[in-house]
């Protein structure tokens, strides 16, 4: 289909010498399969776009098995069926993956997750691991040498507030909190309840400070002598982290989520003098209100300047990631790299970016640094906060989803087998699909029933597509459903689905069918659909295309009886190649969301 798209965009060129050539899908199968809105074009020379439209259709060199037509102001390029269906189907049953692109030298850092340690993850944190996730697939996949980092926030005041709630309370009121756990001990309840008792400890403290502001000094004083290198506030923090580290790789692994590092901001503490230095050097730093160090950034059009130091001498996270910034430039001599945080922290990474651009040109160029927003998950209520303690756990919505995926399957095929397995694959589709499906800039409101929906435009129904495609195959017998199935295990160390290259059917009848034909039209989209991914830095056109996919395979599936015993053997064929072709674009869209693909329902 590239070759194609690339004929017609040639074509383009040569009769509009000048023009901006920007080619479309359009809505269906029966409009064509690339469009030239001749808007732009029109107006530069003066015409009328519908005209003009009708001159290219008539003028242009018709290749075989294509045609033009003037669709009101759309130039629109056309294939034979057959064309269509041979094109597709050789590209999605080859042996390379379909939609990927070869390895090249650019060099992207994903930046993602990164959960404060002494906490359990919230339903919030769900949003920048799994957007990091297909943001570090989809790049793996277009070739990009893609490095996977976990900035945990493991470093700051809110230590200082977590040491202060901790000898407030937990050694009087339950001693020897920190020696409770027992590292031979792996029971992930047992994880949970330490995790959720530090949790309360910090809300605790949150909530009496509001009475007893003499408290925060408090906090402060012990995130000095965390700074300091305390013998007792090192040894507590280094317990707040292990213990946080191990159920978080727990969490990590149910969502098939990985990373090439998790280094905290605490990795960056013998880095920050070496990163104010810089700044003074470059006399950038400068004393502010109060004592604090400061930069400002009034001249680059930021009125409120980077606070770098407070008067105490302590850092802030802005330190932080401005220490880590240059060390990701020394080390990996990035050509991108891009943030998965929170919307509420634009103003934050405008600054950051601004800092390191006076600092050194390198980091203008355009795209070097990116902060990829998302809005925040809020309940009904309100926004969540972990220091009023309102939130909602995400292994409480992860364990919602499979329970009630369980129950259904009990209900309606008690005999599947590895039931539980399965409801895993469908609970964990269904809560991550949600979320990619939703755009990313905008805040998700929380409810059950949104999140963890079984129904309609859902991870599920799409799993469901794939899993009838496998019975279907099952059913057909012979190597129909090893043509279908990758040929290794997955995991979050790949980001193409591998597959055997596959000899197409010698003929291609029964695929002429409006049915069949929609659902090429789809399939065809799919890359298009992955490289907004890269462009955009969300999930949300891959999720609606898959949707897509999947819809148009239901009507194909009703319209056109594959294993029907009147089928000619060309026909059932082709057919039956049509559906592995399906089930591994769907197999390869899913797995790029972190989504798995079973097999039955």
């Amino acid at each position: 289909m590239e070759q194609v798209k690339a004929r017609f965009r040639a074509s383009l060129e040569s009769a509009l010498p000048g023009q901006e050539i920007n080619l479309e899908r359009p809505k269906s199968a029966d409009m064509g399969d690339f469009a030239f809105p001749c808007f732009r074009a029109a107006k530069a020379l003066g015409r009328n776009p519908a005209q003009l439209a009708q001159e290219l259709a008539f003028s242009l060199a018709h290749q075989e098995g294509t045609e033009f037509a003037a669709v009101g102001p759309y130039l629109n390029l056309k294939l034979h069926p057959e064309v269509r269906a041979r094109l597709l189907l050789e590209a999605l049953l080859g042996a390379t993956p379909y939609g990927s692109a070869p390895v090249h030298g650019e060099t992207v850092l994903v930046e993602y997750s990164s959960p404060n340690i002494a906490k359990l993850f919230t339903i919030g944190h769900l949003r920048s691991t799994m957007i990091g996730h297909t943001l570090a697939q989809v790049n793996r996949f277009l070739g990009c040498q893609v490095r996977r980092l976990n900035h945990l926030g493991d470093w700051g005041t809110q230590f200082g507030t977590l040491l202060a709630a901790y000898k407030r309370w937990a050694e009087t009121e339950n001693p020897k909190l920190d020696q409770d756990f027992d590292w031979a001990d792996e029971s992930p309840e047992r994880r949970r309840t330490q995790l959720f008792r530090l949790f309360q400890l910090y809300v605790r403290f949150h909530s009496e400070e509001e009475a007893q502001p003499e408290m925060r000094d408090e906090a402060r004083s012990w995130f000095k002598r965390l700074e300091s290198g305390d013998a007792e506030a090192r040894r507590l923090w280094t317990w707040f982290r292990e213990v946080s580290l191990a159920e978080f790789q727990r969490i990590y692994d149910r969502l098939g989520v990985g990373f090439d590092a998790m280094d905290g901001e605490a990795f960056y503490e013998d880095k920050m003098a070496t990163a104010v230095q810089r700044l003074r050097d470059s006399n950038l730093l400068e004393e502010g209100d109060g004592g604090a160090f400061i930069v400002r950034l009034e001249d680059v059009g930021i009125q409120t300047p980077s606070l770098m130091l407070k008067a105490d001498g302590t850092t802030i996270y802005a330190t932080r990631d401005l220490a880590a910034a240059l060390y990701r430039q020394a080390t990996y001599a990035f050509d991108r790299c891009i943030y998965v945080v929170g919307s509420d922290q634009v103003l934050h990474f405008q600054q950051l970016f601004a800092v390191l651009g006076k600092l050194d040109p390198w980091f203008q160029v355009q795209g070097r640094m990116l902060h990829t927003p998302f809005g925040m998950v809020k309940l009904p209520e309100g926004k969540m906060s972990t220091r009023k303690g309102n939130v909602v756990f995400l292994e409480d919505v992860l364990d919602e989803a499979v329970t009630r995926v369980l129950a259904i399957i009990e209900e309606k095929n008690p005999e599947l087998p590895e039931k539980a397995a399965v409801a895993e694959m469908l609970g964990m589709g269904a809560v991550v699909f949600f979320d990619a499906l939703n755009d990313r800039v905008k805040p998700i409101t929380f409810t059950w029933d949104r999140i963890i929906a079984l129904d309609g435009d859902t991870g599920p129904y799409v799993q469901y597509a794939h899993a009838r495609i496998l019975s279907v195959l099952r059913k057909a017998g012979g190597t129909w459903v090893q043509m279908a199935r990758p040929t290794q295990a997955l995991s979050h160390a790949l980001a193409a689905v591998p597959y055997r290259k596959e000899s197409l059917p010698a003929s291609l009848a029964g695929l002429e069918d409006p049915a069949a034909q929609a659902l090429l039209f789809e399939l065809a989209g799919l890359p298009d659909a992955i490289r907004t991914v890269q462009r955009e830095n969300m999930a949300t056109a891959l999720a609606r295309q898959l949707l897509s996919i999947a819809r148009a395979f239901s009507a194909f599936y009703t319209n056109c009886p594959i294993l029907w015993a009147e089928n000619s053997p060309e026909v059932r064929e082709a057919r039956l190649a049509l559906c592995v072709a399906t089930a591994r674009a769907l197999r390869q869209g899913l797995f790029l969301m972190g989504i798995q693909a079973p097999e039955e329902m």
